[in-house]
């Protein structure tokens, strides 16, 4: 007999779309691990938006508002005697997505003359290898750093004007300073973040330089799909069909979590004795 999910581990496999259970039936893969966090509380969301003078998207809002960020992590047995960490899914706690630049105008590492080149504009805009636009920049302009990926790019949140609430995901290259477009919205990038399952620098698959040699062979290895020019998450050029009930993030599931599970003891006396009545 199996035993009953509770509803915090229902919340979690709807979130990742069964990615737990799936990656624990992958051979070599193992020591699956989820953490559970509590959620964001409303008044931090709003603390948040006012400090940074920006709105959250809808969709990123109740994510956090359901869990305070969220991490995934997977060990890969290489050998016998040789087990690594590397798979990780990772969104960072709100407090930690932290302004990377404030009215951004010219890109650092770049002269007067190499940005009126490079730096895109309304007339001239500038695209990425994948054909996407870049983003404008202006005195307008804010971006918030959401996590570094091995140190030579940024995943980042960029506002082109503070007066929008839709911003957008991109890569920024360290030592190019260019940009490479990810997602228009949180939940296509959460789509992304479990569709390349973990995979540790997935990102740099979107980037000009592309993977270390080590994380391309555990590509190879578990999703070689994910390397192939034509895989479709490259370029926004997506043929309209009908959406399929699966693989798609529900923004309804965001509502199912049970708000402060744990939070206290006293809360926790309290559900059990309630549980024992039953």
């Amino acid at each position: 007999m199996s035993k009953k999910q509770t509803p915090e581990e229902i919340f979690y496999e709807n979130l990742t779309l069964g990615l737990v259970n799936t990656l624990s039936n992958v051979p070599r893969i193992s020591n699956v691990c989820c953490e559970h966090r509590a959620p964001c509380e409303k008044p931090h969301i709003q603390n948040w938006e006012q400090r940074h003078c920006v709105y959250l998207p809808e969709d990123m809002k109740k994510f956090y508002l359901s869990t305070d960020g969220f991490l995934l992590q997977w060990s890969y047995q290489y050998s016998p005697t040789d087990m690594r960490k590397v798979g990780i899914i990772y969104f960072p706690y709100l407090a930690e997505i932290s302004l990377l630049r404030d009215n951004i105008e010219q890109s650092p590492n770049m002269s007067s003359s190499e940005s009126s080149i490079t730096q895109p504009t309304q007339s001239n805009p500038v695209k990425d290898r994948w054909g996407n636009p870049t983003p404008v920049m202006s005195s307008k302009s804010k971006v918030f750093e959401l996590k570094s990926v091995n140190e030579t790019a940024k995943v980042c949140l960029v506002y082109e004007s503070t007066g929008t609430n839709n911003p957008k995901f991109y890569l920024l290259e360290n030592f190019t300073s260019k940009w490479q477009f990810l997602a228009d919205t949180f939940s296509e990038f959460l789509r992304m973040s479990i569709a390349h399952i973990g995979l540790p620098y997935w990102e740099l698959c979107f980037s000009s330089f592309g993977l270390p040699t080590w994380a391309e062979q555990l590509f190879l290895l578990l999703a070689p799909h994910l390397l192939e020019e034509h895989e479709q998450r490259r370029t926004k050029i997506v043929q309209q069909v009908a959406e399929h009930p699966y693989n798609l993030i529900d923004p309804n599931i965001f509502r199912s979590k049970p708000k402060l599970l744990g939070r206290s003891n006293a809360a926790t006396k309290h559900s059990s004795s309630n549980v024992l009545k039953r």
